[in-house]
């Protein structure tokens, strides 16, 4: 009996240390935005009371939380997958613009041939999917065989796909030729997800998917445990029969084909069109907080959602100081990239210590 008792007492000594970790980095990392407003003479317990609670003060609060941690989630697993064989995909947000434009210019070509919606609608998604796995396959691909580091093939990558957007949302047949911003036509409703139960977005379905699809598939498939063995240590997955170009071209496939169905679900729920800027929310790119996402979760799949949906409470409440207090969302960037900065330095001092 010592032994089961032995290993509780250690996983309950994890976790603690784990939770001890986020409440340090949290109280720190806030703390300091706090000092920050109260020096430039701001108030701050209404400052905090609206960043952290304007997500829960009203339905249309919830819903736009609920957007952006869905389309967070996507570009989150985007990063994480290829991190998991310690590489970065900074591309996600390239490969979510791609398989927004995929699943308009599809939508619209549908639409022209008067396919049915619901067979419309799945292509739609199936050519968001594809576009973004296709474009990160290209990333996956110069790694495998040239060893091109993906860093600088995804963000090369990534101005490609926002000129790819401009063209198809500023050029004959697909913009809007009345619209006083670069977008597509407007699908019809028909066309697009409507919400469910009229308040949440379609695409939470689509985002339940994708956890549940990415624990399965890390935790209790032999992709996944190569993928695992590949990160923990190459040499080792190698020599025991790895292929390791094999699987980073997987994993990109993978990270590319959930950020092009984000993008999809982006075009089917929330703007109805192809829209230049799709990809930001509150000024800054999905693809960014992504990232900051993955590493405050440490690339836990079944932590990214949490991860995104505390990130999105964030934006949404950043929005609202932006609106009532005139206090700018880049304070909110900064809090979120000090808690990323503190989760990281003390994980790696706990890991030094061991």
């Amino acid at each position: 009996m010592k032994e089961p008792i032995a290993m509780r007492k250690d996983t309950f000594s994890k976790a603690f240390r784990t939770l001890l970790i986020y409440v340090v980095a949290l109280t720190v990392a806030f703390g300091f935005i706090s000092l920050i407003l109260w020096l430039l003479d701001f108030n701050v317990p209404l400052a905090l009371r609206t960043l952290l609670l304007t997500s829960f003060r009203s339905g249309f609060g919830f819903q736009e939380t609920l957007k952006k941690t869905i389309t967070l989630i996507f570009t989150t697993y985007a990063f994480a997958i290829p991190y998991w064989i310690r590489f970065f995909n900074i591309g996600g947000v390239g490969q979510m613009m791609v398989g927004g434009v995929a699943a308009a210019v599809v939508g619209l070509i549908m639409l022209g041939l008067s396919v049915h919606p619901f067979i419309a609608i799945i292509l739609m998604i199936l050519a968001g999917i594809i576009a973004g796995a296709l474009f990160a396959a290209v990333a996956g691909f110069l790694q495998a065989k040239y060893s091109i580091n993906p860093i600088i093939s995804t963000i090369m990558l990534n101005f490609v796909a926002i000129l790819i957007v401009n063209y198809f949302s500023t050029t004959a047949p697909w913009r809007d030729p009345v619209a006083g911003h670069p977008m597509t036509l407007r699908f019809p409703p028909e066309y697009t997800l409507q919400p469910l139960f009229g308040f949440f977005p379609f695409s939470i379905v689509f985002a339940g998917l994708a956890v549940a699809l990415v624990y399965l598939l890390m935790r209790k498939t032999k992709l996944g445990y190569e993928i695992m063995a590949v990160g923990y240590n190459l040499h080792a997955a190698q020599a025991y029969g790895v292929n390791f170009q094999k699987t980073i071209i997987i994993t990109f496939i993978l990270a590319g084909g959930l950020a092009g169905l984000g993008g999809a679900m982006e075009v089917l729920t929330v703007h109805g069109r192809l829209v230049e800027g799709f990809e930001l929310t509150s000024g800054a790119q999905y693809g960014i907080f992504g990232i900051l996402t993955a590493l405050i979760a440490a690339g836990n799949p079944l932590g990214i959602p949490v991860a995104a949906f505390f990130m999105s409470v964030l934006l949404v409440g950043a929005d609202a100081l932006q609106r009532t207090m005139q206090i700018p969302v880049e304070m909110v960037f900064l809090a979120q990239a000090l808690i990323v900065l503190f989760l990281v330095v003390m994980r790696e001092r706990m890991e030094a210590r061991k």
